[in-house]
């Protein structure tokens, strides 16, 4: 199946059905399907063609999932663009992607979203044929950063009509940039078959039907968001959004259109909690909100979520893999539910785990590298092929970094990434003990744990700790207290005080940047020369 097909599906049994909330407007699967065939026409008309690359650089906006409907049904790729990306990335993407075509919306948010582009250098937008202009007027003189600008709301000519659903369901549709917190990101791509088939997997995983109202907890250009669009698109339900999050308005949104489903970062759901201003139940009419782990601080919002009577499932996911690819069940108990993993969505996807040292596959409850086989598989890295078989081996298992345990060939707990687990005295030791057990010292308001080399051949992990404002808590007060209560080998060796811990800017949240982390205690560990050696 390709989007085509799909939305001609919804268009014969729910036509009038609400497909998409953009704020305080309404759009239904006819005036979806209508303005991504009037879109398509246009990007035909100036010259975009099948196999052609568009990159997609909007806030979640109804424009949004048009945009990307007309370059489905051109059989153009889309590639999204983080709305946080500036010059630099933007450049990147643009290039490496060989991008023929960008959307975006010049002044969005108050941010200078022309100004950035005009900051790329010029070599890497000289492959752009054309901008195509969201959310206002083309610039003066039909062109942005010298390259020729038309709008969204213009007409086509007759004489530019493409053939209808020119791409077929394996053609590439997406591609998705990781985040890139320890090297360059990546660009994965996926097929117009395999997005749609995830999100009917999805749907069918969490109950999201034609009925059902999914808020998008996430931007769509990252995996998490759209993964939630197609699974809602998928069943023929309504997605909720609005282009800007804001906790209140987004509160009265989820009363206003009896939101059903969520899947949403810990920080967005404690936003959302902290404006339901202690009702319980906090929102009537949700059924399922999935969640994950961005904010280390936020451990404690699956008990105030079940308070809420707010039913929390933890998720897992990726980029290659698509987000929501496992997720636990509603109907387990909270000790279960709030974990990472679960089950995959596809009643084909098989998991197993692998030692990181033997390359032997593990029984179930044996700590090792997750792998995960799923119909929901990147086809590719963008223009990669190397990469590609490095990550993906012939048994069709995508090495996914992380490691966790298998409960059965379906389900698994996941545990950390595998550069995250530090190997201290011989043992494999997850940070988040040694952090959650630091967070709970009076004065501590955050903590961050890794592993570095201390110059002797060993490792040893330093705490990084953020303190409550107003609290002076010292090193060796936090060193005491871990040295009477844990194993020796688990002490940090350093403890570091920092305002804020390095971050990375991702589709999702921000996520810590551990590598530079771990770069950091290393630096503690063997300061000056000696480390160099």
């Amino acid at each position: 199946m390709n989007f085509d097909t799909l939305l001609n599906a919804h268009l014969a049994r729910r036509p009038d059905r609400i497909a998409f909330y953009d704020g305080t407007s309404a759009v239904s699967y006819r005036e979806l399907d209508a303005e991504a065939g009037r879109l398509a026409l246009r990007l035909h008309d100036r010259g975009a063609r099948a196999g052609d690359r568009l990159a997609l650089w909007l806030p979640n906006c109804a424009a949004w999932i048009v945009v990307f409907l007309a370059c489905a049904r051109l059989g153009v790729t889309v590639i999204a663009l983080n709305t946080r990306f500036r010059g630099h990335e933007v450049g990147d993407i643009l290039q490496r992607g060989k991008c023929r075509w960008l959307a975006m919306w010049p002044d969005f948010k108050g941010i200078a979203f022309q100004g950035i582009l005009e900051s790329v250098d010029a070599q890497c937008l000289r492959r752009l044929e054309g901008i195509l202009v969201c959310g206002g007027t083309a610039a003066a003189g039909g062109t942005l950063a010298g390259v020729p600008a038309f709008t969204f709301e213009g007409a086509p000519r007759p004489a530019g009509q493409p053939p209808k659903a020119a791409a077929d369901d394996q053609a590439d549709a997406l591609v998705y940039t990781t985040s890139g917190t320890t090297a360059v990101s990546k660009l994965v791509v996926h097929s117009q078959g395999g997005l749609i088939r995830h999100g009917c997997d999805v749907a069918a995983a969490f109950g999201i039907q034609d009925s059902s109202a999914v808020l998008l907890g996430a931007p769509l250009c990252g995996a998490f968001g759209f993964s939630t669009a197609v699974a809602a698109l998928s069943a023929g339900a309504a997605l909720v959004s609005a282009p800007v999050f804001d906790p209140v308005e987004t509160a009265a949104q989820i009363h206003d259109c009896k939101v059903t489903h969520t899947f949403a970062n810990n920080e967005l759901i404690d936003r959302l909690l902290a404006a339901a201003a202690g009702a319980v139940p906090a929102f009537p009419s949700m059924r399922v909100a999935g969640f994950a782990s961005f904010a280390p601080s936020l451990d404690t919002l699956p008990e105030r979520a079940q308070a809420a009577q707010l039913t929390l499932v933890g998720l897992y996911g990726s980029s290659e893999l698509q987000a929501l690819v496992a997720g636990q069940d509603p109907a387990s108990p909270l000790a279960i539910r709030r974990k990472a993993g679960g089950r995959l969505v596809s009643p084909e996807g098989r998991v197993r785990a692998r030692d990181p040292e033997t390359g032997s596959i593990l029984a179930h409850g044996e700590i090792g590298e997750i792998e995960i086989r799923a119909p929901s598989l990147m086809k590719m890295y963008l223009d990669d092929p190397q990469a590609t078989a490095r990550a993906v081996d012939p048994e069709g298992y995508f090495r996914t970094g992380d490691l966790g345990a298998t409960l059965s060939d379906r389900a698994f707990e996941f545990s950390a990434r595998q550069g995250d687990y530090m190997r201290l005295s011989g043992f494999l030791v997850n940070p988040v003990e040694i952090e959650q057990f630091i967070e709970a010292l009076d004065g501590v308001l955050a903590c961050q744990v890794v592993g570095a080399d201390d110059g002797r051949g060993s490792q040893a992990p330093v705490a990084f700790v953020r303190r409550q404002p107003g609290r002076d808590i010292a090193q060796e007060a936090v060193i005491d207290h871990c040295q009477r209560h844990m194993a020796k080998f688990k002490v940090p060796r350093k403890v570091l005080f920092v305002d804020q811990f390095p971050v990375v800017e991702s589709a999702n949240s921000n996520k810590i940047q551990r590598s530079k982390l771990q770069e950091m205690a290393k630096a503690a560990l063997v300061p000056g020369p000696e480390r160099l050696s």
